[in-house]
C-alpha cells in the first residue's frame, strides 16, 4: 500500500495517481487541499521529513505529490517506491 500526499489540482499528482490505476496498485490519496485534515497530514509529513523537503524549501517548491510505503519508504519520485 503507497500513501500518496498531494493535490487533486497538481498535474503531477494526477499523472502519478492515473499511473498508480494503470498498474492497479493498491493506494490511498491524502489530498493535502481537498480538506483540513489531509493538510493536517501533508503538513505533519513535510515539517518531519527533513531529509525530503529541506531542498524542496530550499528551492521554493511544495513537494508534491510525495509517496510513503507502508513499510515507511518516502520520495517524491514514484519510480522509487514501486
Amino acid at each position: 500500500m503507497i500513501k500518496v500526499y498531494g493535490s487533486g489540482y497538481c498535474p503531477d499528482t494526477q499523472a502519478a495517481l492515473k499511473k498508480l490505476d494503470e498498474i492497479k496498485a493498491e493506494y490511498e490519496f491524502i489530498d493535502a487541499t481537498g480538506s483540513v485534515e489531509g493538510l493536517k497530514a501533508f503538513v505533519e509529513l513535510r515539517e518531519n521529513t527533513p531529509e525530503i523537503y529541506d531542498a524542496v524549501r530550499a528551492r521554493g517548491g511544495v513537494g508534491i505529490p510525495c509517496f510513503v510505503t507502508s513499510c515507511g519508504q518516502k520520495s517524491l519520485d514514484l519510480a522509487e517506491v514501486l
